[in-house]
This record gives structure tokens, C-alpha cells and sequence, in this order.
């Protein structure tokens, strides 16, 4: 990323909510080519050693220990018994063939082979009659006396008709075609599972018995005080929104937005948001020696402006006075309060919303350089 060098540019990249009052008065004598952020001190604290009783003077009771002799006695310890050790069965791998699918018969068919030919019909048969003629020479004047009957026949008649002759006649020849096999593999059981009966024999020990020869007594002993040292923060100097403060030029591309709660109204973190602040952001700090994290805190629209500003702040700086009785130096973290200045919806004032609307304003945010 190519270096910004014009300030208060950067100032309003690195102030989200940068309001008009914030760039009244930039930082005094900046470096040219530095980066530059406003944000809140944290409360400065002094330490101061304190001398305390951790234990105090007393007298304790010394214990004479009691006197035992020892005697040996021969025990069973352990009586005869019979163990069953479990063998587990023997395979031995066999080859199936399963088909898959079955062959079949396939017919391959052959046309009926035929010649051409004639066939002879009689389209009518043969057949005959009496046909009557006259007698020239009849001496009858009446020529019915002299009539002359003859019987005429005629032929029969045929008639050749186109015809097929079958010479060879259709068949059909069969062929075994198709069928798939596979071959599986199988585990079938060689030997089978089986249970073996071992005799335990018992076990005996010799055991050594304290009898009681001589009682226990108590006598008292003087024992001194003895003291301890805490060291006690003292608030030296109250923080604030009041300082600029050198940051990397190269701004985070995403925040961690982390679910941190603090107690209804105020700026004091629950127990669970100290476990999350050690396992994500403390964690991170101390991994990252050379890191600095940037704490922004965002309020809902609901309640005014300035109490919503003032609570941000004061919840960022919860935060950072946190990490920093944990070992993190304050010049490592950056605290920012943005109030209501950065809702992620439409909840600002005069809207109705409901609560899971508002509780997604009300936020932590941690920007690492």
C-alpha cells in the first residue's frame, strides 16, 4: 500500500465516527510521513507495595508418631481359579462366480425360398348336346317329319395360372449370445471362534503387619509470624479522550467483532468477556509481540448522544485497562468509542426496532496493525 502522507486524511480513515470536535487541534509537532489516530488514555496507575501478615504467630502441635513392630503373616492373596481365553475364527478367502446378468438364446431366422411356376385349371368343363338340323332330301312336305338330331360335343377348357413353388422352406438357426459373470471374493469361516479353559493357580504373599506398640503424644511448638508483600495500583493520573497517538498507516481490511458484554448501563466487563477477551485478542498480543490492536466500542441508538458517546468510550477503555493488568503494554492498544455514530441498520432515533436489531449495533470491535 502505497504510503499516505497528507494527516488528516489518515485522521478521518482512522476515526470512524470522526466528529467535527476531534480535528480542532492535530497533533503537536507531527513526523512527516507518520500516522496519527485520537483516541482514549487509559487511566495511568502508580504500585505501590504493601506489607501484610500473611500468617500470624502461633503455637502448633508436634506429633510424636507411634511405635509399631512388624509382624509377618503368609496370605492368599489371590485364590485358584480358571481363566477362558477367547480365539477368534480363522478365515480363508473363496471365489464366487454370481452372474449379473444371464445369456440368452438368439434366433437368427432364414426366408422360405420359392420358384416360379403354372398351374394348369380347368376353367370349364367339357360338355355336349343334341342339336337338331333339316334333311334336304326329306319327301315330307312337313319338316319336323324329316328332322335329323345330332350330339355336338364341346372341349373342356384350361387355363395356366402363375404360380410359387417353395424349394427351400424358412428355418431358423439358435445362438448363445450375452451373460455377465463376477467374480467375488468371500471370507468363509476356516476354523471356528472357540473359548480355551486355563487353570489359574492361586497366589500367596507374606504381609507384613504394624502392630501397635506405642501411642502417638502431641507437645507444643512456638511458630513465628510470617509476612508476604502485595503490590496495590493506585490511580495516579484519570485517562480520557484527550491524546493523538502514532498508528500504522496500513489500515486493517476487517475488524473481529466479538460478542463482549458488559453489565446493564455500565462499562464493567462480565467474567464470560474476560474469558474472551484472554482467548482471542490477549492470546493474539502476546503471540504477536510487535502487533497493536485497535479497540472500538458501538452503542445502540437508544438514549441521547452524548451518554451513548461517553459510555463507548468508557467500555473501550474497560478493555484496554483489562488487557493491560494482564501484561499489555497501553502503548500497544488504541481505545475508540463511537457512541451511536456506526449503526449497521436502520435503528437510529425515531425508528422502532426490535431488541435482536439493536443488540447487533451494540459492539466490539478489534482492528489489528
Amino acid at each position: 500500500m502505497k504510503p499516505i502522507f497528507t494527516l488528516t486524511v489518515l485522521l478521518c480513515a482512522q476515526l470512524f465516527y470522526a466528529q467535527e470536535e476531534y480535528l480542532e487541534k492535530l497533533p503537536d509537532n507531527p513526523d512527516p510521513g507518520k500516522c496519527y489516530a485520537k483516541c482514549i488514555v487509559p487511566d495511568e496507575f502508580d504500585v505501590e507495595t504493601v506489607r501484610l501478615i500473611e500468617v500470624p504467630a502461633h503455637k502448633q502441635l508436634v506429633v510424636s508418631p507411634a511405635e509399631y513392630k512388624i509382624v509377618k503373616d503368609e496370605v492368599v492373596i489371590k485364590p485358584a481359579s480358571k481363566k477362558y481365553t477367547f480365539i477368534p475364527p480363522t478365515f480363508k478367502t473363496v471365489v464366487d462366480t454370481f452372474w449379473i446378468e444371464e445369456p440368452y438364446n438368439k434366433q437368427y431366422p432364414t426366408k422360405a425360398v420359392f420358384a416360379d411356376d403354372f398351374e394348369t385349371i380347368e376353367v370349364k368343363s367339357k360338355s355336349g348336346k343334341w342339336v337338331a338340323g333339316e334333311n334336304p332330301d326329306c319327301p315330307s312336305i312337313d319338316p319336323n317329319d324329316c328332322r335329323i338330331f345330332y350330339f355336338r360335343e364341346d372341349p373342356a377348357v384350361q387355363r395356366k395360372i402363375p404360380v410359387k413353388r417353395l424349394i427351400t422352406p424358412a428355418s431358423s438357426t439358435t445362438k448363445q449370445v450375452g451373460g455377465k459373470y463376477k467374480l467375488v471374493k468371500r471370507q468363509v469361516i476356516a476354523t471356528p471362534a472357540r473359548t480355551e479353559e486355563i487353570p489359574v493357580p492361586e497366589v500367596r504373599d507374606v504381609v507384613e503387619r504394624r502392630v501397635l506398640v506405642k501411642d502417638e503424644t502431641t507437645s507444643a511448638v512456638d511458630i513465628p509470624a510470617t509476612y508476604t508483600t502485595v503490590e496495590k495500583r493506585v490511580l495516579v493520573k484519570k485517562g480520557g479522550m484527550t491524546a493523538w497517538k502514532e498508528v500504522p498507516c496500513v489500515l486493517p481490511k476487517k475488524a473481529i467483532v466479538l460478542p463482549i458484554n458488559y453489565e446493564l448501563g455500565s462499562a464493567k466487563l462480565t467474567s464470560k468477556s474476560k474469558a474472551i477477551l484472554d482467548k482471542h485478542i490477549l492470546a493474539k498480543l502476546m503471540a504477536e509481540p510487535n502487533s497493536i490492536v485497535e479497540v472500538g466500542s458501538h452503542t445502540d441508538s437508544r438514549g441521547s448522544t452524548l451518554t451513548n458517546q461517553n459510555l463507548s468510550e468508557r467500555r473501550s477503555k474497560s478493555v484496554v485497562e483489562y488487557l493491560n493488568q494482564k501484561g499489555i503494554k497501553t502503548s500497544r492498544m488504541i481505545a475508540i468509542g463511537f457512541g451511536e455514530s456506526s449503526l449497521l441498520n436502520d435503528c437510529k432515533d425515531g425508528v422502532t426496532c426490535s431488541e435482536s436489531k439493536h443488540a447487533k449495533n451494540r459492539r466490539t470491535e478489534f482492528k489489528f496493525y
